[in-house]
């Protein structure tokens, strides 16, 4: 890997007082926040769960403990992530450049020679030749979009040297990436505005990076509205599978520009929600709500496909399309009229709601996603309750809840279309006759449910 050497210059005055309000106000985890990875450590066969404060190896086979030890964290590490270089566990500070590795003395010793801090929050982190790449981040009110790699002698992180003439990649944190070789892939995550960090926006443009020619290269523009809030994610056969907060898997694979949703299943119920599970010799390992780590046969998740689409809108050249902007626009025009005609006599379903003719009535995003459910096929009372389970409550309080929403729904449709029978039926289950289940009640509401 050629590489140009860029030196940090320590921050002194103001700087550091930039420092201390982002250390402050944007930590993304408070001291004593949870702390949860898995790390596969394929040279001793083994999974290591690492909490805030331990880190647990367990035998990949049967997930029976072997070894438990304690990790005293430094007082300024809020919090890290784990990764193994050079079959060596390291820990990355998760905000700076601080790079620790664990001493026999269960401390965390810092074993590089940088001095960033609070500008690497959210920046992707993976290993290309042995040496530690990050791309990405936030920090000082800034976001980066230029990689930095910690020297190997130096024990400094340096900026990666790309050409010249290459495009500005999209400066984002938070996003999902993938080095698949030559090429480095990313991305969703968030980005900001010229006017500064209050104006964030999710970021949908997809980039590819070559290690060969050290160019950028925009590949066009995804759907990120799969990816909700902090998703879960791992990696497998170069491609990144994805379980958003609603517990549905998809898999992005960037280089065939493919998107493919799987249906619902009900062992990601079982998944601790923004936790990465990891792929080892055909198994998936997870953290359970429970806390505990688990695994399951990664076929009895993945082998049930709903739909493959084309993930984003390769950039076209806009040149060639103004050639037919006239016939575009007469079509778009004349479409829009009638889907405007057809969708005022529709039940639309839309983020927050629903509408149909001028009338809108408001649901939440759990109501939304058990409607949207339901209207794909019958759904099991036992998938209804995973939906709007907590934790803290009991099974009976839950099933209150889950009643509760049901009737909720029913009542808000029918006054807002005027029907007089339920939009979600109630019957027995057609794969289990001593269950219940919901389905939808096609024959008032097929016509009109956009």
């Amino acid at each position: 890997m050629q590489i140009n050497k860029y030196t940090v210059i320590t921050m002194k005055g103001f700087i550091w007082l930039l420092f201390l309000v982002s250390f402050v106000s944007f930590s993304q985890k408070k001291r004593n926040g949870e702390i949860n990875h898995l790390v596969v450590d394929s040279l001793r066969n083994q999974i290591i769960h690492i909490t805030s404060d331990s880190l647990i190896r367990l035998d990949a086979n049967n997930l029976k403990v072997l070894a438990i030890q304690k990790i005293l964290r430094p007082k300024r590490l809020l919090s890290f992530r784990p990764i193994i270089k050079s079959n060596k566990l390291i820990f990355l500070d998760d905000q700076g450049g601080d790079v620790f590795e664990l001493t026999e003395n269960d401390s965390l010793a810092k074993i590089d020679n940088s001095n960033i801090k609070n500008f690497l929050i959210g920046s992707s982190i993976f290993i290309k030749n042995d040496t530690l790449i990050r791309y990405g981040g936030y920090g000082y009110w800034t976001i980066s979009n230029f990689f930095i790699y910690l020297d190997n002698k130096t024990k400094e992180w340096e900026v990666y040297n790309i050409s010249k003439t290459t495009s500005k990649a999209k400066a984002v944190h938070s996003h999902l990436s993938i080095d698949t070789g030559d090429e480095f892939y990313f991305f969703g995550g968030h980005s900001i505005s010229h006017n500064g960090a209050r104006d964030g926006f999710s970021n949908n443009e997809v980039w590819s990076f070559n290690f060969q020619t050290k160019n950028w290269h925009f590949l066009g523009k995804s759907k990120i509205d799969f990816l909700g809030s902090d998703p879960a994610s791992f990696i497998f056969n170069k491609s990144i599978y994805i379980i958003n907060e609603l517990g549905r898997l998809y898999r992005v694979n960037v280089i065939e520009n493919e998107l493919t949703e799987f249906k619902i299943n009900p062992f990601l119920y079982l998944f601790k929600k923004q936790v990465n599970p990891v792929f080892y010799k055909d198994h998936l390992y997870y953290i359970s709500k429970k806390g505990i780590v688990e695994k399951i046969a990664f076929n009895n998740v993945s082998n049930k496909v709903l739909e493959t689409t084309t993930f984003y809108n390769k950039n076209k050249n806009y040149n060639s399309l103004l050639i037919s902007v006239g016939f575009v626009f007469l079509c778009f025009l004349i479409i829009a009229i009638y889907e405007y005609l057809k969708l005022r006599n529709s039940l639309v379903i839309s983020k927050n709601g629903l509408k149909y003719k001028s009338k809108f009535v408001q649901l939440d995003s759990v109501a939304i996603s058990i409607i949207e459910l339901v209207t794909i096929k019958e759904v099991e009372f036992s998938v209804i309750t995973e939906l709007v389970r907590k934790e803290h409550l009991s099974k009976i309080q839950n099933e209150r809840i889950r009643n509760q929403y049901l009737e909720d729904i029913n009542l808000k449709i029918k006054l807002l279309t005027g029907f007089k029978n339920n939009f979600l039926i109630i019957s027995k289950s057609t794969f289990d006759g001593r269950y219940k289940s919901i389905i939808f009640n096609k024959m008032d509401f097929g016509k009109i449910l956009k």
